[in-house]
């Protein structure tokens, strides 16, 4: 590849675009991050902290081989960070289960080589004597924690090869001679060989985009003032989640709803997270007593929970007759999209970001090519034509 053609515009610097930026420059790409918003305004980063946690299923040992790939990585990152901690804490997480589903979950992941030594199952009597909670196993996962949403990003960007461009909106976007370029509400103009869009649920927003289905989904999460009775310091984790000791106060969240566009703090949903403060520590606290603090902002959701990462498809175009491979599609030259990760952007996007930063570079492992099939932004076009299995088996 060219030196004339490494450069790329980004367009969204949340922990996605911020991500993405930061591999790129590494790779010595000159980057241009576009935000609409002033960065001390980016919505995420009003939250005091985000989790690096993994989520697992049962029976999906693909799914889970990345999450836990991620975590690692995105938890070694913040070590050679060396944030304070005031603005991060990796003590790791506590993932609990109902009796049975635990130890299900162990022995699959044996099964697994990453995890190796990161696993400790947690038995009943050890939950409860630890957390006071009922009925309930549990797995402690090494690699886990939290950290400052705004600290990790603007880590992220400090490159000499980055220039970040707030408060600059994208208005227009036209490609012609090898180049992409982007009209902003400025009146200024930007142009790159590479564009890659990381605007979570604002991709909704870009016709090019029209063929990727991302649901947009608001989320609240509280701060209540540091409990003394909860000792614990790692995350604890069960359709909801515990973050202790933010800075004095005790994080918890994050409920899930579609269909509502209301960024004001909300009663029921204060409620719904102290229920899960209770769930988490058997402790029952008094709503009347507690100033409802927190955050709300809102998730990008794809219909199979995982992100959209790769190449765009050119939804304009027919499909080539009986494709054998993902390269007898008609693909948007060097226009990509990182976006989709819900509620595990910060345990996903760092590592993801960094197969594509690969695969830009045309400098991907066949580790990273496959997780960016698995990944594919057209996977669910392809899934409608009955050829998703049949192209992605041909392309690994």
């Amino acid at each position: 590849m060219s030196a004339q053609a490494k450069t790329a515009l980004i367009v969204g610097a949340g922990i996605a675009g911020s991500s993405l930026a930061f591999h790129l420059a590494k790779k010595n790409y000159q980057v241009t991050l576009l935000d609409r918003n002033a960065h001390d305004e980016i919505d995420i980063f009003h939250n005091k902290a985000v989790e690096m946690s993994p989520h697992f299923m049962l029976n999906n040992p693909r799914y889970n081989s990345l999450m836990i790939e991620a975590s690692k990585y995105s938890y070694r990152l913040v070590k050679e960070f060396n944030f304070s901690k005031k603005n991060a804490l990796l003590e790791g997480v506590v993932k609990l289960y109902d009796i049975g589903v635990a130890e299900r979950l162990v022995k699959m992941m044996a099964k697994i080589d990453v995890v190796k030594a990161a696993f400790k199952y947690l038995p009943e009597d050890i939950i409860n004597k630890k957390y006071s909670i009922n009925s309930k196993t549990g797995i402690f996962f090494k690699y886990g924690g939290w950290v400052s949403p705004k600290k990790i990003c603007s880590a992220l960007i400090e490159h000499k090869n980055i220039k970040l461009i707030a408060k600059s909106e994208v208005k227009k976007i036209s490609y012609k001679k090898n180049q992409w370029f982007l009209g902003c509400q400025n009146l200024h103009e930007h142009s790159a060989s590479n564009l890659i869009f990381c605007n979570s649920f604002s991709l909704g927003h870009v016709n090019l985009f029209n063929n990727l289905d991302l649901k947009k989904t608001r989320g609240q999460v509280n701060w209540i003032p540091r409990q003394k009775d909860t000792q614990a310091k790692e995350i604890i984790s069960d359709k909801g989640y515990l973050i202790p000791d933010v800075n004095g106060v005790d994080v918890i969240g994050s409920t899930y709803g579609r269909s509502n566009d209301n960024n004001q703090l909300s009663e029921d949903d204060f409620k719904k997270n102290l229920k899960a403060y209770q769930r988490l520590t058997g402790n029952q606290l008094n709503q009347k007593c507690l100033p409802n603090n927190g955050w709300v902002g809102w998730r990008a959701i794809s219909p199979d929970r995982n992100p959209y990462v790769g190449q765009v498809l050119n939804a304009s175009k027919e499909l080539t007759k009986n494709p054998k491979s993902l390269n007898d599609l008609n693909w948007h030259p060097n226009l990509f999209v990182n976006a989709g990760y819900g509620s595990r952007g910060y345990t996903l996007a760092p590592f993801v970001s960094k197969c594509l930063a690969s695969k830009i570079d045309a400098s991907q492992t066949a580790e990273e090519e496959d997780i960016l099939n698995y990944l594919n932004p057209c996977r669910g076009s392809l899934k409608k034509l009955g050829l998703r299995k049949k192209i992605f088996l041909n392309s690994i």
